[in-house]
């Protein structure tokens, strides 16, 4: 009951997770939400931090895309600076947008890895898509209603996430 909403993995932050854990679990392409994911809700741009990571894994020889339900302006000017791929509005937990993704990117299901910090979009979306999802921590507080009561209802699955250690890697 409720498989769709759990992660494969779980870490505190994307930063957290070794570039080792891509080649230990085969994954040749990282999909990733923008919004308290990356970075905070609104920013406007990636940070140092982001834009290190993004070099990190390019080095690596992971691919790279962005899958947001944000609108077109906030996620080409977030986009653009990092040179990849992105989809607006995708609809998350739909899977139109990630096998799209996939496509453009030409990797499979069992190479891909959908990663963001909620259950009800980014983990549904990620299993919808039969990829593997990785949960992180918000990053900041600052969200819209929606997604702060869409959070409350979350509880419960995440308290269960990190309670069980459930897909965590230390």
């Amino acid at each position: 009951m409720f498989n769709f909403l759990k992660p494969h993995f779980y870490f505190n932050s994307i930063h957290d997770v070794p570039i080792t854990f891509y080649d230990e679990n085969n994954i040749r392409a990282v999909l990733f939400d923008v919004d308290n994911t990356l970075e905070p809700y609104a920013t406007s741009v990636p940070g140092d931090k982001t834009l290190e990571l993004f070099a990190s894994l390019r080095e690596h020889g992971i691919k790279i895309a962005v899958i947001s339900n944000n609108h077109e302006p906030r996620v080409k000017a977030f986009c653009e600076p990092l040179g990849v791929p992105y989809s607006f509005e995708s609809g998350k937990p739909s899977s139109k947008k990630i096998h799209q993704a996939m496509e453009q990117l030409d990797v499979s299901k069992d190479e891909t890895v959908l990663v963001g910090d909620q259950l009800f979009t980014d983990i549904w979306a990620a299993n919808n898509s039969d990829i593997r999802g990785i949960l992180v921590d918000k990053i900041n507080d600052k969200e819209s209603f929606f997604i702060k009561f869409k959070r409350v209802l979350e509880i419960p699955f995440v308290s269960y996430v990190k309670k069980k250690g459930y897909g965590r890697i230390k």
